[in-house]
């Protein structure tokens, strides 16, 4: 098992980044998000439309970040999560299965790493040009990105062949790491 913590501001490219690297890897791999329940919730009981305005942006992020406050909430409900379906999986899927989890909060990045040490990797999605209709949301989550030292750091400023390419090669060092 390993844990891809999976970082990098709004429209970093990191979903289409774990799609390719999914369309490459001949093993298991799983996309979550520390952010997926107050996702759910806002849905269900806030009239969220699922769409990623910056009104929302901000909303989701303070959810999460009172939840995180109040009892560690994000963290311990995906560490729970991974554990959970890593039980039900058979040997051999247990040992090359990757679960990519979102995570912006640095201190909530930190957490993964001291949970799952050496299981862990951090990567950073960086997009140097934005244009103005993608630049960074003005919340903490996104604009705290780089405030980490991650283990590996892609940037995506090309095209998605580009980031496919990166995909790719960071599959290769996977295969390597285990």
């Amino acid at each position: 098992m390993m844990i891809v913590i999976i970082s990098g501001s709004n429209n970093s490219g990191k979903d289409q980044f774990v799609e390719f690297f999914i369309e490459q890897y001949r093993y298991k791999a799983f996309n979550w998000s520390t952010i997926d329940e107050i996702k759910l919730l806002s849905k269900k009981h806030f009239d969220w439309n699922g769409k990623k305005t910056e009104p929302a942006r901000k909303f989701l992020a303070e959810m999460k970040r009172i939840w995180a406050e109040f009892n560690n909430g994000p963290f311990t409900h995906m560490v729970k999560k991974i554990k959970y379906h890593s039980e039900k999986l058979n040997k051999k899927n247990k040992e090359n299965v990757i679960y990519f989890i979102h995570c912006r909060e640095p201190e909530e990045i930190q957490k993964f790493k001291e949970e799952f040490k050496d299981k862990c990797i951090t990567v950073l999605l960086k997009r140097e040009e934005r244009p103005e209709h993608k630049k960074i949301a003005d919340n903490h989550a996104d604009m705290n990105v780089d405030n980490y030292y991650y283990d590996k750091i892609i940037l995506n400023n090309g095209s998605k062949i580009d980031l496919k390419l990166e995909a790719v090669r960071f599959v290769e060092e996977i295969k390597n790491k285990k």
